[in-house]
């Protein structure tokens, strides 16, 4: 993982498997690796993925079994979608409005850019 400053990591550790959610490589229902198999994958700590597997659990992305492991909810997607927004919405898009505005960039110009880019 490439981290981010300034962002607490168990939060980008959060953000790793909502975009395995968002990109359709997880699925509602779906098993995740073990805290130490993600551990890994993030190169973090096991109790910084325990502390992002339980924000996924407070907002109903997760669901922790017993003996079992940590698996996705039945309304993972949906949530995770949710949630993605949300935080675009009040995190990332008040810092893009304020650019524009420090830019003198418009909608108008933004969209232009959008169309030529063919995301």
């Amino acid at each position: 993982m490439d981290f981010k400053p300034n962002y607490p990591i168990y939060l980008q550790v959060a953000d790793f498997v909502c975009e395995k959610v968002l990109t359709g490589q997880w699925h509602n229902g779906d098993k995740l690796p073990a805290v130490k198999d993600l551990s890994v994958q993030t190169s973090v700590n096991p109790n910084t993925v325990i502390k992002a597997l339980g924000y996924l659990q407070d907002n109903a992305i997760l669901q922790s079994q017993r003996g079992l492991g940590y698996f996705l909810t039945d309304a993972a997607e949906a949530n995770t979608l949710a949630l993605k927004r949300q935080q675009f919405i009040e995190i990332d898009l008040p810092q893009v409005f304020a650019m524009m505005a420090l830019l003198g960039v418009d909608f108008d110009e933004l969209q232009r850019i959008h169309a030529q880019q063919k995301i």
